[in-house]
């Protein structure tokens, strides 16, 4: 899952037809951009798709879930992904 936007359990953007799709995953992979490229703070974006996630269907929470960092070539990135772990304990 590259992001939802926000209201996606609302059927915002793809909403219900992409949260559906979703559903059907046994375990969910989320990509992060790392970097904040832009202006966004990973941990955020993690915490919002987490959020829009639990307001459509709280079981998809209970799924195994995989987290990737991507562009981890950017200056930025590195400090990120050690303040992501700091702050969400993935």
């Amino acid at each position: 899952m590259p992001g939802l936007v926000e209201g996606a359990h609302q059927n915002v953007g793809l909403g219900h037809k992409f949260l559906r799709h979703i559903q059907r995953c046994k375990v969910l992979v989320v990509l992060l951009d790392m970097a904040g490229t832009d202006g966004r703070a990973p941990w955020d974006d993690y915490r919002s798709l987490l959020r829009e996630l639990e307001l459509y269907a709280p079981d998809l929470l209970q799924r195994p879930r995989l987290v990737v960092a991507n562009k981890m070539d950017e200056p930025a990135a590195k400090k990120n992904l050690a303040a992501f772990k700091r702050k969400t304990k993935e």
